[in-house]
């Protein structure tokens, strides 16, 4: 199945999510000009790519621990792969950010909040679901992880791993919100007004996108699918037109969450899922390679934009930053870092924080080993 199933499309759409972010992000330079209601109300809606980068974290969960055996040694060596996937580029990140604000001389925030954003810790709850992080970038990290963690404790009840994660997002997003607030909100935007930072990233709604992914995946693997055929390419081309229809007749109305950008979202990637199981198609490695740049195109292009604007600023030139051709030209410019960082942040520093992480975690597991070994030739 891992050779025949090779999930380019996959790629494709987690290339596909980070650009929208980054056009998003675009989309600033335009705010203070007459071009504002068009740029809110046409662009504004491409955030919803990150709507779609939970989808496919859930379903990639899914899809690499198949083969999960219930052992606490497969669950810890999987939430270490994962750290050690998302916090170098992300620590990188933020201690770029930071720089750059310093370099600036702009307001730092409180080194407490930057040690609790590096542990995937929120700041506070608000204007959810964003979290108050220094580098607001990172709100979607503190999801990520959090939906990391409690995969991985699924992954230790064996065969009611999914009864037991299941159990868990029941009790955080609708039994301990409706004790507490007396009402269940699927808009990621609702606040409970916990009184507290983790209880109010635990209880908001766009945790739920993380669990359509993970649905999604089990359809995958599971016996039923769609035909590839004239019919089903059709049937994505309609999703997809209904995502552009809903979020340009609504916006800026829509947002992030699964009743919101999420829904058509949802339906769309069941869909392919469904279809590509058995007939993927051919996609353009352009979107392959853009797919395996995701993740340092959606964290750093932020502070290459903000960079590459204080230069102009400097040269005199501010007002050249809030025409089209800049907000056009800039867009490319984060695939460059982007790439210089998938070769030497993730496939360097991050692999070799895994290889090390991983190393010392065998040698964990081989103790108890050795230890009965040694018991076993004493008795003998």
């Amino acid at each position: 199945m891992a050779e025949r199933h090779k999930l380019d499309w996959i790629q494709a759409l987690r290339g596909i999510a980070a650009l929208l972010v980054v056009l998003t992000h675009a989309r600033r330079y335009l705010l203070d000009t007459e071009w504002r209601p068009f740029v809110e109300h046409y662009i504004m809606p491409a955030a919803q790519g990150v709507d779609l980068f939970f989808l496919v974290s859930g379903f990639i969960m899914v899809y690499t621990t198949r083969s999960a055996d219930g052992s606490l040694r497969y669950a810890s060596s999987f939430l270490i792969k994962r750290f050690a996937r998302v916090w170098p580029v992300y620590a990188v990140a933020v201690l770029l950010w930071i720089a750059f604000l310093a370099a600036t001389a702009q307001p730092i925030a409180p080194l407490a909040d930057i040690l609790r954003s590096l542990c995937f810790l929120p700041v506070s709850t608000h204007q959810p679901p964003y979290l108050g992080l220094p580098y607001a970038i990172g709100w979607t990290l503190n999801y990520e992880f959090y939906f990391y963690v409690i995969f991985g404790l699924s992954i230790l009840f064996g065969s009611a791993r999914w009864i037991a994660f299941s159990t868990w997002l029941g009790l955080t997003l609708v039994l301990a919100p409706w004790l507490a607030a007396g009402y269940v909100s699927l808009l990621a935007s609702n606040d409970y007004h916990l009184g507290s930072a983790l209880a109010g990233q635990l209880t908001n709604p766009m945790v739920w996108e993380f669990a359509a992914g993970v649905l999604i995946g089990l359809l995958y693997q599971s016996k039923l699918s769609i035909p590839r055929s004239m019919l089903s390419d059709a049937l994505i081309v309609a999703c997809i037109a209904l995502i552009v229809a809903t979020s340009w007749r609504t916006a800026p109305n829509w947002i992030h969450g699964p009743i919101r950008w999420g829904a058509p979202l949802m339906l769309m990637f069941a869909v392919m899922a469904l279809t590509y199981k058995n007939a993927e198609p051919r996609v353009p490695r352009f979107l392959v390679w853009l797919g395996g740049l995701s993740y340092s195109l959606y964290l750093l292009h932020y502070i290459v934009f903000s960079v590459i604007t204080q230069l102009f600023i400097l040269a005199g030139q501010e007002k050249l930053t809030t025409t089209w051709p800049y907000a056009i030209l800039i867009v490319p410019v984060p695939l460059l870092v982007a790439a210089v960082s998938r070769r030497y942040i993730e496939d360097g520093l991050a692999v070799n924080v895994r290889d090390r992480l991983l190393a010392l975690h065998a040698r964990v597991f081989a103790l108890p080993a050795r230890a009965n070994r040694q018991v076993t030739t004493k008795e003998a």
